[in-house]
């Protein structure tokens, strides 16, 4: 893997961060990812956790919204309780046992969700991170020197990211619009997305849009998001 850490700490836009590391992992196998970024002693499956993907199956997102598999995921704890590093396979050691967690992790492997790794990012003043990621291959079958490799480019870019969230106003006041549409921002939709649901124009959005990074002292989607959760301004 690429040296990343000068390359990460150097960089102000968290999404542009979240590409960069997406890029990198998918050069070690990964063909989806997600990254978890928790406000203080909250936890990784909490409505205030704000969640970047990329690529996963749209059977799954639905399912994580819609059936609530949010607040259901073991994964996360087990993950933190038994990590920073685990795979499936060792996933489901660590569930035996937990007849919830046992049913969640079959669930998953009927829905043909396999050779995944997660992992538990520890951030400064409480600010844990987490990231999951499923590969091409099993990682179970991985040298250390390269799960380690991928463990602590996350934890760099997660580090980075704390860092930037740091900055912003103290204050904030969104109107009703706008949080409608950083709240369907953050759940992924594009501007004209917003528009079809909200019933305005593109423009419109993209007007909103343009205020709300002003106020929040950003220019990406990533950090507008968390900034705004951070200070109770939405709820995803």
């Amino acid at each position: 893997m690429r040296d990343f850490s000068a390359h990460i700490a150097r960089m102000s836009d968290c999404e542009a961060i979240l590409e960069y590391v997406y890029a990198a992992c998918r050069e070690e196998g990964a063909v989806w990812f997600s990254y978890h970024f928790t406000s203080a002693f909250e936890s990784q499956t909490s409505k205030r956790t704000a969640i970047w993907a990329r690529d996963y199956p749209l059977e799954y997102q639905k399912l994580y919204v819609t059936e609530d598999w949010r607040s259901l995921d073991p994964v996360p704890r087990l993950t933190f309780t038994h990590g920073p590093v685990i795979t499936w396979t060792k996933a489901r050691r660590c569930a035996q046992g937990e007849r919830r967690a046992e049913e969640f992790l079959a669930r998953l492997e009927a829905l043909g969700i396999d050779n995944w790794a997660s992992f538990a990012l520890f951030g400064p003043h409480n600010r844990n991170g987490y990231a999951s990621m499923r590969f091409a291959d099993d990682p179970e079958g991985f040298d250390d020197g390269r799960i380690l490799s991928i463990h602590a480019m996350l934890t760099a870019a997660h580090f980075q990211i704390c860092t930037i969230m740091d900055g912003g106003n103290a204050s904030v006041t969104l109107s009703e619009r706008e949080r409608e549409v950083l709240e369907w921002m953050g759940r992924g939709k594009s501007s004209s997305d917003i528009a079809a649901i909200l019933s305005i124009s593109p423009e419109t959005v993209r007007t909103y849009t343009r205020r709300i990074y002003d106020k929040l002292q950003t220019n990406d989607r990533v950090t507008a998001t968390v900034r705004a959760l951070k200070m109770g301004l939405v709820e995803l």
